[in-house]
């Protein structure tokens, strides 16, 4: 029997209407009201049994339902792939929960005689794979894409991929010849492949329905209208009838989009990625390149034959030609504001004019708003174009993200700060060029100044938007310009364990100043290193610190999705309890991102458990998780007649440390912050480079912080490398990094590697800190290392008349 509006499952999911229904199963539009007052609406999808008495059919559709349901868990990492909220049975029906997405399915677009031009079509194609690549990297086949399981989100625009086939194969089980087998291929008429009706799915078996739907937006046609040869079977699609002229579109889709949907599978592209390499590199184009964005002034005479202005005695530079997402100067991607000058000074690079570039660059330094990283780095491409200088091009990038996101403040903030370490190490190359002439350049003064065997050094920004798909179509795209010799990035562990194996596969090193969690060097990448600490020493040295204060027992509060606070969990628990003996205290209200998260209630439950310390570890970028962190601070103050008998101690990671965390804690009683102590890579009281963070302050108005002082370092290294090799490239780069007796100078000391082993530190440095008054600082107050009990035993001036 079919549910009907305002039955209610589990007590919990009430039905508001049924959306629709298929061979295989029925969803619904419910209300999930208790389970998420801000967000109610979820989707329900209805399995139901297979049709068999058999229990041996029943007890495998059983077990197959909560392998499945368990496999899709595991995409919830993904942002453009509804997140499952809940599985069950209830009266002889499987149930799936799903977060309800807002949109519009492509089948509203996708229309017969409608024709998608050949940017659209590949952006959608860039889009559904980038998703589709996660996706089989899980080990997961879709097996029913069509457009109607595409929704294009309201929030953003976004192509989310839904209703996933392999649950709702359970429906079809049946006992043939002694075997459990399915009934009926899943999946949907004109978009399955031929090993795909016969039960036996390839992950190219999806790859073909995308290549479908990309036919069908470029060429206008119904799925009916693509013909199949008789004796080849290969799809016919590029035809003109009397009524409808034959559709344009270069040499390259067609072929990327006939590939796509060969008829034998071994025949088609085996892997999304492939796809996305064939799509985003301009070597698979035999025409010429639409978009040319290079600083030079170049000209495109025929395939293959270049003319530049570049000096005779160097050969000139290939073009870079950069899709969305990337700038040399041709864009501004933190587009939190566009300041008049620096738009000009953008406009200008793109037409190839660097002199007028650099000019505007530098006025909008100086006037408009000064100690911005992105204009630095613009204002250094341009004078290297400009000067027409040699130099080594490296890439940098960061999750800048988009406006629509929760996030967006905080990661800009962010990003900022990884980027102003890059642009002043660029800086201090470009200072000691020969050839350099500007003295109003910023540094000039203060800075040390060093050029890489006579050379400079130019960087490309990107942005992987904080998105998975995003940060592989970044990778993809940098690591097919092979200007680019090395890649810092990305700023965190999420998004590094997204493209970290593209850049292995092309051999394109990757310097990493934020990605903690161990996973990245538990399966080593030659090409990955990075010059922050690991979540296993973060760990340790909380454990330690607690155990000093002897508290016995914590209760860790964390994000468990991300792969960062997965790590570190994982590595507090092995060290805290495993090593020494303490105890970790669950609580029902640990996962701190949920929007569900009942801070009153954890705080209550740690409670009971009697003296227990709490571990604060956050996703940075998940506001949800910030808040909740900030929300439990707050209750854990004894001055509530409700809370604890005496506050806790309380320590958190560095995604915590930031000026939001010093308002609130301006907001409060002092003994709010008396056992608030958080763990930085490094901090300027206690830096080995005495002299970077009053470089810092002449450059960028403050002596810098954890993320500036590790993406610095992260140049440093890879400049150290350039240094090294006569003839750089990519292979050169790999070998010399992870060379045993390769080291670097930078802002947090000597820069080794645990190579060949792994790419992590060697001794990479670390702080515990704390929260201590300070009249001259914001809010009145200021993070010290711990071993300073204030601020004057820190050696800082708090008078405000001093």
């Amino acid at each position: 029997m079919c549910l009907k509006p305002g039955d209610v499952l589990r007590d919990r999911y009430r039905i508001i209407n049924k959306l629709g229904e298929g061979g295989f199963a029925t969803t619904y539009l419910a209300n999930d009201g208790l389970g998420n007052p801000e967000n109610p609406l979820c989707v329900v999808k209805e399995i139901p049994q297979p049709q068999s008495n058999d229990p041996r059919v029943l007890q495998f559709a059983q077990a197959q339902f909560e392998k499945e349901a368990r496999t899709l868990k595991h995409l919830d990492n993904c942002a453009r792939i509804p997140k499952l909220i809940d599985c069950f049975q209830e009266q002889g029906k499987f149930y799936l929960i799903q977060e309800y997405i807002a949109g519009n399915p492509l089948n509203q677009e996708i229309i017969s005689g409608k024709r998608f031009d050949e940017k659209e079509v590949i952006d959608l194609l860039l889009d559904i794979l980038s998703i589709l690549d996660l996706v089989h990297s899980q080990g997961i086949i879709h097996r029913d894409i069509k457009p109607s399981n595409l929704i294009r989100r309201q929030l953003d625009g976004k192509i989310v991929l839904i209703d996933f086939g392999a649950v709702k194969g359970i429906s079809k089980l049946a006992l043939d010849g002694g075997q459990i087998t399915q009934t009926r291929a899943v999946g949907t008429e004109g978009y399955m492949p031929p090993e795909q009706w016969k039960n036996q799915p390839k992950f190219s078996s999806d790859i073909y329905a995308v290549g479908i739907i990309g036919i069908q937006a470029i060429a206008g046609l119904d799925i009916e209208e693509i013909f199949h040869h008789k004796k080849t079977c290969e799809s016919i699609w590029h035809y003109a009838t009397p009524d409808r002229p034959i559709a344009l579109l270069s040499d390259k889709l067609e072929k990327v989009l006939n590939k796509m949907v060969r008829y034998y599978f071994n025949d088609r592209y085996q892997s999304a990625a492939e796809v996305l390499q064939d799509l985003i590199s301009p070597r698979a184009s035999s025409s010429p390149p639409t978009v040319v964005l290079s600083p030079q002034i170049v000209t495109v005479a025929a395939e293959g034959a270049i003319a530049s202005d570049s000096h005779a005695h160097s050969p000139p530079k290939p073009p870079l030609i950069l899709p969305d997402g990337l700038s040399a100067g041709e864009t501004i991607l933190f587009t939190s504001s566009a300041p008049r000058l620096k738009q000009r000074g953008v406009d200008e690079f793109a037409a190839s004019k660097s002199q007028q570039a650099f000019n505007l660059f530098k006025e909008s330094w100086q006037k408009e708003y000064g100690q911005d990283p992105e204009t630095l780095v613009y204002m250094n491409n341009a004078f290297l174009e400009a000067s027409k200088a040699d130099y080594y091009t490296i890439a940098v990038v960061l999750p800048i993200a988009r406006k629509n996101s929760d996030s967006f403040a905080y990661l800009s903030t962010e990003a900022k700060e990884y980027l102003c370490g890059v642009a002043q190490a660029q800086t201090e190359v470009n200072l000691g060029l020969p050839n350099y002439s500007d003295r109003d350049f910023p540094g000039q003064d203060f800075l040390p100044s060093k050029a890489i065997n006579g050379k400079g050094l130019k960087v490309i920004i990107a942005d992987d938007a904080n998105d998975g798909g995003e940060a592989k179509q970044r990778a993809l795209a940098l690591a097919n310009q092979p200007e680019i010799l090395a890649v810092i990035g990305h700023a965190n562990s999420e998004m590094t364990m997204h493209a970290v194996d593209i850049y292995n596969k092309h051999n394109l090193v990757l310097m990493s100043p934020g990605a903690a969690t161990e996973e990245l060097t538990s399966e080593p990448r030659k090409i990955f290193f990075r010059t922050l600490y690991t979540s296993s020493l973060i760990a340790k040295n909380i454990a330690d610190y607690l155990l000093e204060k002897n508290q016995k027992k914590a209760a860790i509060l964390y994000n468990q999705s991300s792969p960062f606070c997965a790590s570190f969990r994982e590595d507090y628990t092995k060290y805290f309890r495993d090593c020494k003996g303490g105890e970790i205290v669950w609580i029902r209200d640990f996962d701190i991102s949920k929007k569900d998260f009942n801070a009153q209630r954890a705080i209550e439950e740690i409670k009971a458990n009697g003296e227990t310390a709490i571990v604060l570890v956050p996703d940075a970028h998940v506001r949800s998780s910030l808040d909740s962190a900030f929300e439990i601070i707050k209750l854990n103050d004894d001055s509530q007649p409700d809370s604890f008998a005496a506050r806790n101690w309380m320590v958190g990671t560095w995604t915590l440390m930031g000026p939001e965390i010093l308002e609130l804690a301006s907001q409060q009683p002092q003994k709010l912050f008396e056992k608030l102590i958080f763990s930085v890579g490094w901090h300027p009281l206690s830096s080995p480079n005495t002299e970077f963070p009053q470089q810092a302050r002449s450059l960028w108005g403050e002596e810098g912080n954890s993320r500036m002082a590790s993406a610095y370092d992260a140049a440093r290294a890879l400049i150290k490398a350039l240094e090294m090799q006569p003839k750089p490239s990519r292979e050169g780069m790999q070998k010399t990094i992870s060379d045993p007796n390769f080291r670097a100078d930078g802002a947090t000391g000597t820069i080794e590697f645990n190579s060949p082993n792994n790419g992590d530190r060697k001794n990479p440095p670390s702080e515990l800190v704390h929260i201590v008054k300070c009249q001259k600082e914001p809010f009145g107050l200021a993070f010290v290392p711990v071993k300073y009990p204030t601020a004057a035993a820190a050696g800082l001036k708090c008078d405000r008349q001093s």
